[in-house]
């Protein structure tokens, strides 16, 4: 059973004792070969379990946040208007006179994607994973010039009693896909990597996931260019297209007979 399937109707176990379970010897129980080949299925219905994850789609990330200097009207760093394909898009033109004076040019922007999963009907244990990556298609040549990408994730067990923007440790990026990569003539680099988490539930619970991508430019005169097919993107751990993570419910009793 996963969270995403909580509304089925429960599997029930045709067994008149199952309290006698706990004082069986150990060796009755596994390793399975002492139960026959009429074991197997269920072994392999087992495993199956394990392997299972849930999709959760992602909303399109939408802008949050744009720093850009103060004499700039529109910031030179502009973003693609958002599909729900876990993506957030940029690109960029930046010029910077040598006769400007003072310190190097900064620019940042964020989106966010936020969602909110189904109340969990008992409690147990939401497993997470997901992949996350960036690419950077860059051009220029300056004094100074230089693209980073960030991850930020946060995740709360219940929507109605905290918010995912103010969970421990949201505001530290959990992956910096590229740091400092150089503006430079026809400059194309990209960077992935996965990640796995859990959070305890209670019954009613409605576990909420919210993800900040990130990009920031610091520049000095010269020029530069961000070019079309830059981005950063949440997507499943394995193979499949970006836009969802995924997610595997274990109910408490099922820890507590196991372990974790």
């Amino acid at each position: 059973m996963t969270l995403i399937d909580a509304s089925s109707a429960p599997v029930v176990i045709a067994y008149d004792d199952v309290a006698s379970l706990d004082d069986a010897a150990a060796v009755d129980l596994f390793p399975a070969e002492h139960l026959g080949a009429a074991f197997s299925p269920v072994q392999d219905r087992i495993r199956d379990w394990l392997r299972r994850w849930d999709a959760v789609a992602l909303p399109a990330f939408e802008p949050v946040r744009d720093i850009h200097p103060d004499d700039e009207r529109r910031s030179s760093m502009q973003t693609v208007p958002g599909r729900a394909d876990g993506a957030a898009r940029v690109t960029a033109s930046f010029y910077d006179p040598p006769t400007r004076q003072g310190e190097a040019r900064v620019w940042s922007r964020n989106w966010l994607s936020a969602v909110v999963l189904p109340k969990a009907t008992e409690a147990g244990r939401l497993h997470f994973r997901f992949g996350v990556g960036s690419r950077l298609v860059l051009d220029g040549q300056s004094e100074t010039g230089l693209v980073s990408t960030s991850v930020h994730l946060g995740v709360v067990a219940d929507a109605a009693s905290a918010s995912p923007l103010d969970a421990p440790g949201f505001h530290t990026p959990i992956a910096r896909p590229l740091v400092a990569v150089p503006f430079r003539e026809d400059a194309d680099a990209d960077a992935s990597q996965t990640f796995e988490g859990s959070i305890d539930l209670q019954a009613g619970d409605a576990p909420a996931f919210a993800f900040v991508l990130g990009t920031d430019v610091v520049f000095r005169e010269g020029w530069a260019r961000i070019h079309e097919g830059s981005s950063t993107w949440v997507g499943p751990a394995g193979a499949g297209p970006t836009g969802a993570f995924e997610v595997r419910f274990t109910p408490a009793d099922l820890l507590a007979r196991f372990g974790d």
